[in-house]
């Protein structure tokens, strides 16, 4: 048995709190982690795990041997990291998840750009609508707009978004347009996640609740129904540039799109941040100053 067999395994293991979701991160059969760790545990001569059907926790000698086996991976990784920096070649998964619209517009170009500069890097790009536990999921890093919520997460803004209210034309044709925030209460308003839309003129901001009888999580669904005529909905300037100048769209209350909400790009605390993922981080940071918000 090779000295550092199981010893992965097991960090991944304790990080994951799942034997199943850590054969997942390494594409391997939950019984091969397993077997890996029971034989781990029979060369140290300690168990390291108590497990049940239901549970796992880790032992006395298990906590203290997960200390040690994480700081002596992340010793290794790093340094594997800084001889590809002197190479500038940074190497391996590069994990990114990316809640809510802001990806169709500008990130999935950026990504492919920066990845085709680095062929020895290997891309996985998930989308969500709400923001996924990025320690549990094996995220390198996340991009979500909006307000954040309490987190342990290392987070940086990267620029601000603005919300239009759009309605297809044919609906306005059928259903009149809105001249002011009151008329939008005698219309059909598209619910996405959040509640409460905020508005504002550069000069005072309000909130109003809207109501219809259509919600959805997903900004797709609500772009689409909007395109469809179902009412009325506020999405992402980004997502909405292209219907508009096609005409598929029209802005309504143009004077009420100016409330920002705030783009991060979020990263699990580490002692050391990976080169893949500074690179990237700089390299977005990069390019969306080259665009105007």
């Amino acid at each position: 048995m090779a000295r550092w067999d199981g010893i992965y395994e097991f960090v991944q293991v304790v990080e994951h709190h799942s034997f199943t979701e850590a054969a997942k991160t390494l594409n391997m059969s939950t019984s091969q982690v397993s077997k890996l760790i029971s034989r781990l545990e029979d060369r140290l001569g300690t168990r390291l795990l108590l497990r049940t059907t239901r549970s796992l926790a880790l032992t006395d000698e298990g906590q203290q041997f997960y200390r040690r086996s994480k700081h002596a991976i992340d010793t290794f990784e790093k340094a594997e990291e800084d001889l590809a920096l002197s190479r500038n070649e940074p190497r391996g998964n590069l994990k990114v998840n990316i809640s809510g619209s802001f990806q169709e517009r500008f990130l999935v170009p950026i990504l492919a750009n920066f990845t085709k500069q680095f062929p020895r890097l290997h891309v996985q790009l998930d989308f969500t609508d709400a923001q996924p536990d990025l320690v549990k999921e094996s995220y390198d890093l996340s991009v979500a707009y909006g307000e954040l919520k309490s987190s342990t997460l290392v987070a940086r803004k990267l620029a601000d978004n603005f919300n239009y209210l759009v309605a297809s034309p044919d609906y306005l044709a059928a259903h009149g347009t809105p001249d002011s925030l009151e008329a939008l209460n005698q219309h059909n308003c598209l619910v996405g996640v959040d509640s409460l839309w905020y508005l504002s003129n550069g000069e005072e901001t309000v909130q109003i609740q809207p109501e219809g009888n259509w919600r959805s999580d997903n900004g797709a669904a609500l772009l689409s129904a909007a395109r469809c005529g179902l009412g009325i909905a506020s999405l992402p300037f980004f997502s909405v540039m292209e219907d508009i100048s096609q005409g598929n769209l029209t802005q309504v209350l143009p004077e009420w799109s100016q409330y920002p909400q705030p783009v991060w790009i979020m990263y699990p605390q580490q002692r050391h941040l990976p080169i893949k993922v500074r690179l990237f981080i700089d390299y977005l940071m990069e390019e969306l100053n080259k665009i105007v918000l």
